[in-house]
């Protein structure tokens, strides 16, 4: 990523709140980090110097990753000048922090050492992540996933939702002179698909209210169903097609496995390194252990 911004412009930004970001959980962090991780084109260019101390694309990547909730929160647009102004002021603050001997604090010392310990964390965790992660391991999950799959029959129909019996019976009247359903939908219907052409794509009998979910399963594909009134209102149903359900493929859900893979291998990681500790609660006997 390449920002073009004077450093005077940087430094003009406002400042409030950049530095009050909240830090996320140590765990939650590393959980998120194979996800959120920013790679930069090139992590030695420098973006801006601040009184002669370089700010790279590397340190950018960093402050992206760190701020992502807040950055949420910013228009796209302004994420760049955001940033640099971010990194700007803490180059700023933290010189004149040491000048002022707050490195030797003991608070700050905690801090850094835990700042320290979150970021091998996060590597390390992203690592075993990562490692987890392969083409034969992906298969794997998906083979072991759709084993059992149980194919269902599957409807894909049209629909037209109106508050009476009577514009139902109208409508369906102009249809079956030669009207467009889909039309008839887009002008009639009260349904949120009436933009659509009335279109619900497919779905498995049980996911529609009984006496749809009856009425679509019993039509001939083409067919235009009576007026069939459910707790919306009265419907008019168009099949337009059937088929058998079938498990997604492979190369649809391939990021979901592989984000899958990735969590429980850094989840049993952890898992593993605490069943082997020795663990020794010094507060209260019976606190609640930590939320992984």
């Amino acid at each position: 990523m390449n920002f073009r911004m004077p450093a005077r412009r940087a430094m003009r930004l406002a400042t409030a709140g950049l530095l009050g970001a909240a830090v996320v959980g140590l765990t939650a962090a590393a959980g998120t980090a194979q996800e959120t991780k920013v790679a930069p084109s090139d992590p030695k260019t420098v973006v801006v110097t601040v009184n002669g101390t370089e700010i790279t694309e590397g340190d950018v990547a960093i402050a992206v990753e760190d701020l992502a909730g807040v950055l949420r929160q910013v228009p796209p647009e302004q994420h760049g000048d955001y940033i640099v102004s971010f990194l700007v002021d803490v180059a700023l603050v933290s010189r004149e922090a040491e000048k002022e001997g707050f490195a030797d604090s003991e608070d700050v010392k905690r801090q850094l050492a835990f700042d320290r310990n979150k970021a091998l964390v996060q590597a390390k965790l992203r690592a075993v992540g990562e490692a987890a992660v392969n083409d034969d391991a992906v298969k794997a999950r998906y083979e072991e996933a759709i084993k059992d799959y149980e194919p269902k029959e599957e409807v894909h129909a049209r629909h037209i939702l109106v508050k009476t019996e009577e514009e139902a019976k109208d409508i369906k009247a102009k249809i079956d002179a030669g009207a467009s359903f889909e039309e008839m939908a887009k002008e009639h219907s009260t349904d949120g698909s009436s933009q659509n052409g009335g279109d619900l794509d497919y779905f498995t009998k049980e996911m529609m209210v009984e006496p749809f979910g009856n009425a679509a399963f019993s039509m001939e594909v083409g067919a235009v169903s009576d007026p069939v009134q459910t707790q919306f209102g009265w419907h008019l149903i168009k099949v337009e097609d059937k088929r058998m359900s079938a498990p997604p493929p492979l190369e649809d859900v391939r990021d979901d496995i592989a984000r899958e893979l990735a969590q429980t291998a850094r989840r049993d990681y952890i898992t593993g390194l605490r069943e082997a500790a020795k663990i020794e609660r010094k507060d209260e006997a019976g606190a609640a252990p930590a939320q992984q």
